[in-house]
């Protein structure tokens, strides 16, 4: 898959396996479900000594998704493939972890002493908030365990103090599988929380609907999503009405607007989908127009 121009601050690539489902189902885009994060739960957090390992313990199937040994067990996955030995010896600031809790299946809350300090490193940019910061390290930490870690919906840190805290999800709605409208709703709702991931603190407001993100960047043609539509299991059609958007910033001869979308939606909906979650095939056309692109995930070979 050639490289494109892309909204996202990093993508995660994840193991996809196939199976069949009954076609047909649309959804609309203009009303997608509204969906809240989960708070850190510092005070059911029980400490763990920073500078020394956790107990290893891969998930069984006997195991649930919460509870001290669980939470215990994603940290030292981590730890693992991250190679060391302690939370100590991650960068700043995530060296800055004390403690972590599952009080939730499938979310981890993660605690950072107060001495936190946002943009140490300087990397953000200037409309960007401690959410943000505290949002990319749960999502470096889905690149790290979340293929192995099926069962993982969110990860939150917080400070010791409740001061700042950021939380990076899947954005799962449990929607089947079979069910091709609830899957396509899903993969929507998917990339929607993706792009607030990336767009709340520029556009100065949570991106629950599309019509929000429109009027943060109007020239944009993700803005101008009509419908989304499953017609078999791993692919979407995705339907762009006309508007601003054509010929303008991000509809060019080089990069078109459907080629742009078709591209960036994949991998935006695909960092958080798990595994036969993911979407295989993507298709964007244009209302009333012959334009189309198509993403695969796997590009067929010739």
């Amino acid at each position: 898959m050639r490289s494109r121009l892309l909204f996202t601050i990093a993508a995660v690539s994840l193991v996809l396996a196939g199976c069949s489902s009954p076609p047909d189902a649309i959804v609309s885009a203009s009303e997608p479900n509204d969906k809240e994060t989960h708070a850190p739960v510092a005070s059911t957090s029980t400490s763990v000594s920073a500078t020394s390992s956790v107990e290893a313990a891969a998930v069984s199937p006997t195991l649930k998704a919460s509870g001290q040994d669980w939470a215990d067990s994603k940290i030292q996955a981590w730890l693992d493939n991250s190679g060391i030995k302690s939370v100590k010896g991650f960068y700043p600031p995530n060296n800055l972890m004390i403690s972590w809790s599952g009080s939730e299946p499938g979310h981890l809350e993660i605690v950072l002493d107060n001495s936190y300090r946002f943009n140490q490193d300087g990397m953000l940019q200037s409309y960007e908030r401690p959410t943000d910061e505290l949002r990319i390290m749960g999502l470096v930490m889905f690149e790290s365990i979340g293929e192995q870690s099926p069962e993982l919906e969110s990860v939150t840190f917080a400070t010791e103090n409740g001061k700042y805290s950021g939380t990076y999800s899947r954005a799962r709605t449990g929607a089947d599988p079979n069910d091709r409208d609830a899957w396509a709703e899903e993969k929507y709702v998917q990339w929607l929380d993706s792009m607030n991931d990336t767009y709340e603190s520029f556009c100065g407001a949570t991106i629950k609907k599309l019509a929000t993100y429109r009027s943060c960047i109007p020239t944009d043609p993700h803005a101008y999503i009509d419908s989304v539509e499953s017609p078999d299991f791993g692919e979407l059609v995705v339907t762009l009405a006309p508007g601003n958007w054509q010929d303008n910033t991000y509809d060019t001869k080089s990069l078109p607007g459907v080629n742009f979308v078709s591209g960036n939606m994949m991998l935006k909906i695909n960092s958080k989908a798990h595994g036969n979650e993911q979407v295989e095939k993507l298709t964007v056309i244009v209302e009333g127009s012959d334009e189309t692109s198509t993403e695969f995930k796997n590009p067929p070979t010739e």
